[in-house]
């Protein structure tokens, strides 16, 4: 019995959707109409079927001069019907790509076109890589792309991206992903590849190559290119703009470039771009593989045993042009093997060039049988013929769903890679700061960061940052606390920044000597070019999703978990490397990070004894912490401080919030003068919860000695850090050497402490004028840990710098229970004093 198109084409679909048919007779019928439908075209509908091409237009029906002056018709769909187009490809450029359901309206109008004059439906296609190349782009999901995804090392992450991309494509009428990028980019100079590819590991490469083959067409329903064939990892010259010579030997070829594309075709990849290299080891003729019928047919054909659809790479890329004409590449090109031709330069030259190499005999009718047999058993397979127009209504339900938001999001989280972390700058306290984003595509991450409670200054300065925008990041850097700048090829100034700025750029802002995170957002490669750079990370893309996996990572939220997937050479010494492969840092999560410092504020006195204000700013924001307790705090105090509120004014300059508690409220010293104090002070980032000025046993030069009875003088200020209270209290005692004072003062200040909830976490910052080790004080640090000892590399020894006299013990940090010091340090002092500050790095848990 005879078979009708509707029940042929039942009875494939029915195998698809897995019904209780049987294999067999579904895979006849579909053979049957294969056959049957090669049997009915013409040769101009059959030659028609091997060119994939774009055309210009966000409709089907859109006049556009651009295609006109192309194909001398002025519509998508009159290109489609002249050339009796196997395909078409969708680009921004072409106006094709503006949102999911003017794609899915076209798709649907293209379509019509195909169909409408006998025709088969189209294979559309596009390039959507995600990360760096994509051209479906939001609300579509985006996805960090390849090489985050070799950073994650996940197969599963791999086959989740695939299978979500492809049912996103199909839902808006794309058939066909030219993805994934099979090459191995064991190049770090690789101009067109880089983060495309997964990994310069081939066993890497291989893995996800096959995870995400199956995906696209398991999970997602369309067909996955795996490019570019024999493999462009290991060239420094782009196919775009001229050919690359791959110098592997047969035995390297098999070893690095062979096995992802062995993996793709295990795991049934449909469909294998081919690359515009030439590769002498594989065919000593000089011709590019697309054109080489040892490569194409030899090894891909015969030696791998692919029999699925080869497609070229454009054929409007200087690679594929440099040694034969426009007429004569198409004709070659299907002498080597290929099955479709992507984008010729003059498609009018190169359909009727195919058609003319037919009718003479150059090329057989046979030959172009055998590849439109292929492209149209990859239309069937994928369900395009039985179902060539999608659902408008289903498309908002399919695409960019929060669903898959989520699993976008759950992956990049992934993927963010902590190269250096030498100045324990990672990861950011809580404490909201004023943070510049700077460089290429800053602003996504400048939200994500203001999201998180911190006030971003972004500074687009592109990939090619003028004078004028290096001048003015770096002279907001100066106002800021934090910088982080963001390269994209920084490395590459032969064709993306070609007079380095974006080098000049970062270096310019690391010359300020203030805190800058550095952050590769396309190659790694760019960190090798800024060795001073302290605080490194590579993102692999520039993704939403991967900004706000940043934004997670730099503020501790999540923990960095990338691994580098290549190696990142050492500029001077490439078979060096900088950071090998495998490479990344990382913490623990779980714990909060809070920085503080205590600063006897008449260090900002220098050498002329005269208090600057502007002079002790810069050096308090030096510091970079997050709670800061003063001692010898001067307001309105004789011309010292000019009769200004010394503590306002350093809290506005360096946006903190400031508390203060007085030790003496003296007289002015003059009528109409305000009252003079003298006391501790504290600055914070955090908002202050409470503060209070409790009374302490007092000995002073300056008062009765001792004081008859506890006054005030010892500030505590109540800080909420993620959900923890916080209590810090600044102290200012100033012990000489009567041990009955010391002793009445330490249990005062025992007294105050056992008032905080056991579960509420203390911090005291001061000054003592003691030695550490004096009996008096052992209560004291049996109670909280001396962060000092923590500060070794002090002169003189842990316990006794700075000290002005043997016995004077001057700045310090120490803790209660729950918080873990991770490292203290003592930084210099710019101007000339006996005091020096002391900064304590601390953690706790939640």
């Amino acid at each position: 019995m005879e078979l009708t198109r509707r029940q042929t084409l039942g009875l494939a679909a029915a195998a698809v959707a897995g019904t209780a048919l049987s294999a067999a007779p579904a895979q006849a019928a579909g053979n049957r109409w294969v056959r049957e439908t090669l049997r009915a075209m013409t040769l101009e509908q059959k030659v028609g079927q091997l060119f994939v091409c774009y055309a210009y237009g966000p409709t089907a029906s859109t006049a556009d001069p651009r295609n006109t002056d192309l194909y001398g018709v002025a519509t998508p769909a009159e290109v489609v019907r002249k050339y009796h187009l196997g395909g078409v490809i969708y680009f921004a450029w072409t106006d094709s790509v503006k949102d999911p359901q003017q794609i899915a309206r076209l798709s649907n109008g293209l379509q019509s076109a195909a169909i409408g004059s006998g025709g088969v439906p189209l294979q559309i296609s596009t390039d959507q890589e995600h990360g760096v190349v994509f051209r479906v782009g939001p609300p579509a999901t985006q996805f960090p792309g390849a090489m985050a995804l070799g950073a994650t090392r996940s197969t599963q992450f791999a086959r989740q991206a695939g299978g979500i991309g492809g049912r996103e494509l199909k839902a808006v009428g794309v058939t066909t992903d030219f993805a994934p990028v099979a090459d191995v980019n064991v190049n770090p100079l690789n101009p067109v590849i880089g983060v495309r590819s997964f990994s310069s590991d081939t066993k890497l490469v291989a893995d996800l190559t096959a995870a995400q083959v199956q995906g696209y067409q398991r999970d997602g329903r369309i067909v996955s290119t795996a490019k570019h064939f024999p493999g462009h990892g290991d060239t420094a010259t782009d196919s775009h703009t001229g050919i690359p010579v791959i110098n592997h030997t047969v035995q390297e070829w098999n070893a690095i470039d062979r096995p992802p594309f062995e993996a793709a075709i295990r795991a049934g990849i449909d469909s294998i771009m081919t690359a515009h290299i030439v590769v002498p080891a594989l065919d000593p003729s000089g011709d590019p593989a697309t054109l080489s019928r040892p490569i194409l047919t030899g090894i891909l054909r015969e030696q791998l045993r692919f029999d699925g659809v080869v497609i070229t790479d454009s054929l409007g890329m200087q690679g594929v042009r440099d040694k034969y004409g426009d007429a004569e590449i198409p004709l070659r090109a299907l002498e080597a093997g290929v099955d479709q031709l992507l984008m010729p330069v003059d498609l009018d030259l190169a359909y009727n060039s195919v058609l003319d190499a037919v009718r003479s005999g150059r090329i057989s009718e046979q030959r172009i049988d055998q590849s439109v047999e292929r492209v149209l058993s990859l239309k069937l397979k994928t369900g395009v013929v039985d179902r060539p127009y999608v659902e408008l209504a289903q498309v908002a339900k399919v695409v960019g769903t929060p669903a898959n938001y989520a699993v976008a999001q759950q992956i990049a989280d992934r993927t963010t890679t902590v190269l250096r972390n030498d100045a324990g700058l990672l990861p950011l306290s809580p404490a909201p700061r004023t943070i510049l984003v700077a460089g290429y595509t800053p602003a996504v991450l400048g939200t994500a960061l203001q999201g998180r409670g911190h006030t971003t200054v972004v500074k687009d300065t592109g990939a090619t940052p003028t004078d004028a925008k290096i001048a003015d990041a770096v002279a907001a850097a100066a106002t800021a606390d934090l910088t982080v700048v963001l390269t994209m090829k920084a490395w590459d100034t032969a064709v993306t920044d070609k007079l380095a700025k974006q080098q000049k750029l970062v270096n310019d802002l690391l010359a300020t000597g203030r805190p800058v995170i550095v952050v590769a957002v396309r190659d790694p490669y760019d960190v090798s070019r800024f060795p001073t750079a302290e605080t490194t990370l590579a993102t692999y893309s520039y993704a939403a999703v991967s900004m706000e996996a940043l934004a997670k990572v730099i503020t501790g939220e999540i923990a960095p978990t990338g691994k580098l997937p290549v190696d990142v050479p050492t500029v001077d010494d490439p078979a060096t490397p900088l950071h090998p492969f495998g490479h990344g840092l990382t913490w623990d999560a779980r714990e909060t990070r809070l920085t503080v410092a205590s600063y006897n504020i008449h260090a900002g006195a220098g050498e002329d004894n005269v208090f600057d204000l502007d002079r002790t700013a810069q050096a308090l924001k030096a510091l970079d912490a997050d709670v800061i307790g003063l001692q010898e705090v001067d307001v309105h105090w004789d011309a010292r401080s000019q009769w200004l509120d010394t503590l306002t004014e350093l809290a506005t300059k360096l946006g903190m919030h400031a508390g203060f508690a007085p030790i003496y409220d003296l007289d002015p010293p003059a009528a109409g003068q305000p009252r003079r104090q003298y006391g501790v002070g504290l600055l914070s980032r955090f908002p202050l919860v409470r503060t209070e000025n409790h009374p302490i046993t007092r000995l002073s030069t300056q008062d009765p000695n001792p004081v008859p009875a506890p006054a005030p003088g010892f500030l505590e200020a109540e800080l909420d850090v993620r959900g923890r209270r916080v209590h810090v209290y600044v102290t200012h005692l100033d012990y000489r050497a009567d041990p009955a004072v010391r002793r009445a003062q330490v249990d005062d200040t025992l007294k105050i402490l056992a008032r905080d909830k056991a579960r509420d976490l203390q911090v005291l910052t001061g000054d003592f004028n003691a030695e550490a080790n004096a009996p008096e004080l052992a209560k004291l640090w049996r109670r909280l840990t001396d962060a000092w000892t923590a500060a070794e590399d002090t002169t003189g020894g842990p316990l006794t710098y700075p000290a002005g006299v043997p016995v004077k013990r001057i700045d310090f940090v120490t803790v209660g229970r729950g918080f873990h010091v991770r490292q203290a340090t003592v930084p210099p002092e710019s101007a000339a004093s006996d005091h020096r500050p002391v900064v304590a790095d601390l953690h706790f848990r939640p």
